[in-house]
């Protein structure tokens, strides 16, 4: 369908706004008749180019409807939490707002369901509904509760693809890596070989070996995640780490893992595999640039632009941003790219040969490292996107418009000039992979993706705030046992699903089950299956357990 035709049926819903017209040569400007409001913590400002792509999609769609009005609201992801909390006590928050999965989580309630939209066909697709046109269709879109039916479908997906692994990067100055006696030709591809970098690197009093900013989550990931990959199933009975449903469990499990509070401690206050993490964790986060906590991201990327620095974590996002500002006196001989290595068993071996960790700390993390490149950003789920505030439902032709205005956003020929503007990478089916994001595709090794890493969850699930004592850790001011005692918390504790709601999703996907088609049956199947071990496993590990939940080796 063209968007000719698209427009013409938008305007028919549309009542009241039909007869309008755009404006001829010489009359005065139209006002609109509708105004929405977008929310999303990318600015015009930021190291992104997202903003400009938005209001690009934006200037399209209200160029073919002069008598709508979308205006983007920023706000800085620090306080987006905030200014959800507080819009929606006192309904005035946005009509779109862009949201990551905990971000929906918490304020579900407020979401409309997009269910029965995205089961429609869109005005600027052909054929078939709305949802098949994001790459996996239905079976990537995570199912969500909003209070009102917990099979609902709470975003449109935008930016990021479920079926691309694109993983952080190191960006390196090749000058300075020859400099240090380093081949900038065969970067690293596990933790041994970036330690051995960063050690030859950190020989030079002028040059940082790495350049860093006050991202503390994004500097301890990395080797936060470097370990526990099969840890969490070793909490629960067997039926519950079947292969064919594993993935869609694991966020309930570190739920559970996090927020059971029925024994002497959390679950997670303790894992054999601690020791070298935290340890490993604190020597990686000592090769950053002095001072690193206190920087800007703006002074992250000068430390590298100027050469005072000789890498620098990118991600795709801000890739082009940076790329921009690398010159050729302090380039000399480019740069080059790797992804954040996987860790490896050869990399205990080296740390204890460098009394990083000892032999036991090393014997004991062993089994639970990560062994080949982890799935980033490729989970085969969409992961965020724009939700709609629920309280559109009361404005029919208001609602109308948020709908038609995603419809537009995720079509084919959109997606097309909105990844080359933003630098992005789109869920829509058909819409081709720019250059510059090439890089930061991981190919999918032998026996597949790492996932389902458990690593330093019991931190990152923890309380409010949590950088703060880790920041404590890495300077020396308490140890990691320490650290991990005072952020273990049940802090998602109010975002556990009752048991009701979970009774309630079983009975809806067994009528579900019961109206299928032949074609949709196995879907359903596999939905009603889903459903019954959701229930089963927080009755059986939150609602009903007592005492410790130990794992199988304990």
């Amino acid at each position: 369908m063209t968007r000719k035709t698209a427009a013409a049926a938008l305007a028919a819903a549309m009542t009241g706004l039909a007869a309008l017209s755009a404006c001829s040569d010489g009359e005065p400007e139209q006002e609109p008749e509708i105004t929405l409001e977008l929310l999303t913590w990318h600015g015009p400002d930021s190291t992104t180019n997202y903003h400009a792509g938005y209001q690009q999609i934006i200037d399209d769609y209200t160029a073919e409807h002069p008598e709508i009005a979308i205006e983007i609201r920023h706000e800085e992801d620090a306080s987006y939490g905030n200014i959800l909390e507080t819009g929606f006590a006192g309904d005035t928050a946005p009509d779109l707002i862009q949201m990551k999965s905990a971000q929906r989580s918490t304020f579900a309630a407020n979401l409309l369901d997009l269910r029965d939209y995205l089961a429609e066909p869109s005005p600027y697709a052909e054929g078939g509904p709305w949802i098949d046109t994001f790459t996996g269709g239905e079976a990537a879109f995570p199912v969500e509760d909003n209070g009102t039916s917990p099979n609902a479908l709470l975003f449109v997906p935008n930016d990021g693809n479920p079926e691309v692994s694109a993983g952080k990067m190191y960006i390196y100055n090749k000058a300075l890596i020859e400099e240090a006696g380093l081949d900038p030709d065969a970067p690293p591809e596990d933790w041994k070989d970036l330690f051995e970098w960063l050690e030859a690197l950190s020989g030079n009093d002028d040059v940082a070996p790495i350049a860093g900013s006050n991202d503390v989550g994004g500097k301890v990931s990395q080797v936060g995640y470097g370990f526990g990959a099969g840890y969490a199933d070793q909490f629960f009975a067997p039926e519950f780490n079947d292969p064919a449903f594993s993935d869609e469990l694991y966020n309930d499990k570190l739920y559970i893992l996090t927020c059971y509070a029925g024994g002497s401690q959390l679950p997670l206050t303790s894992a054999p595999y601690y020791p070298a993490m935290f340890k490993l964790m604190a020597q990686h986060v000592g090769y950053f640039q002095e001072s690193w906590t206190e920087n800007t991201p703006e002074t992250e990327v000068l430390t590298f632009a100027s050469g005072r620095a000789a890498m620098m974590n990118t991600t795709f996002w801000d890739y082009g941003t940076l790329v921009s500002s690398l010159g050729e006196e302090t380039f000399p001989d480019g740069f080059g790219l790797f992804p954040v290595p996987y860790f490896g068993t050869e990399t205990l071996d080296y740390a204890v040969d460098q009394d990083w960790i000892t032999q036991e700390d090393a014997d004991a993390a062993e089994p639970y490292v990560v062994d080949r490149p982890a799935n980033v950003g490729g989970a085969g789920i969409h992961e965020y996107g724009f939700s709609v505030n629920a309280a559109l439902a009361d404005d029919p032709e208001r609602l109308d418009v948020a709908i038609d205005f995603l419809r537009f956003l995720s079509s084919q020929e959109e997606q097309a000039k909105y990844v080359e503007t933003a630098g992005s990478i789109s869920p829509v089916e058909g819409v081709d992979l720019i250059d510059s994001m090439s890089s930061f595709v991981l190919e999918e090794p032998e026996g597949g993706f790492a996932r389902q890493i458990l690593g330093y969850s019991v931190v990152e699930w923890g309380k409010a705030g949590w950088d703060v004592d880790v920041t404590r850790f890495l300077n020396g001011e308490i140890d990691w046992d320490e650290m991990v005692t005072s952020v273990a918390a049940p802090e998602w504790v109010a975002d556990i699903p009752t048991l009701e709601t979970l009774q309630g999703a079983v009975a809806t996907a067994e009528q579900e089950l019961a109206a299928a088609t032949p074609e949709d049956t196995e879907a359903k199947e596999h939905a009603l299956g889903l459903a019954q071990l959701r229930l089963q496993i927080y009755q059986r590990y939150y609602y009903e357990a007592s005492g410790d939940l130990v794992t199988a080796a304990s």
